[in-house]
């Protein structure tokens, strides 16, 4: 780990209640390795921002992002003594017809997502 990353993790330990809004097992591992004491108060945003309605799938991950964060900040606001850093994140693929595609609805629409994405070059975005 860079030396610098170490006593960041560890002032924000000190001074924050850090809080995920995610249910994510890779984003807890993330976190598990900087040894970051957090809680895990996942999102309850639908998830359902018209994609259209955005310049790039970069804007559309960040608003996915930021609503997350904020939907679980208002939540737990005042709760702790501690100021709280919410810790909000999405992540999507872009085909490479350019579509933003989501978590699959279910074990076969992930099997066809994969096979339409397989041998090609992919962006994901998080």
């Amino acid at each position: 780990m860079n030396p610098l990353v170490v006593p960041l993790v560890e002032s924000i330990g000190r001074n924050f209640s850090v809080v995920l809004a995610s249910g994510s097992p890779r984003r807890r591992e993330l976190l598990d390795r900087l040894n970051l004491n957090y809680k895990v108060i996942p999102s309850n945003f639908a998830e359902d921002l018209d994609k259209s309605k955005f310049a790039s799938a970069a804007d559309y991950v960040i608003s996915n992002a930021e609503i997350k964060a904020q939907d679980v900040f208002s939540r737990i606001r005042g709760q702790t003594d501690k100021p709280v850093l919410v810790i909000g994140s999405d992540t999507v693929v872009v085909s490479p017809s350019g579509e933003i595609l989501e978590k699959p609805a279910s074990p076969q629409d992930a099997a066809e997502t994969l096979k339409s994405l397989s041998g090609k070059t992919n962006i994901v975005y998080t």
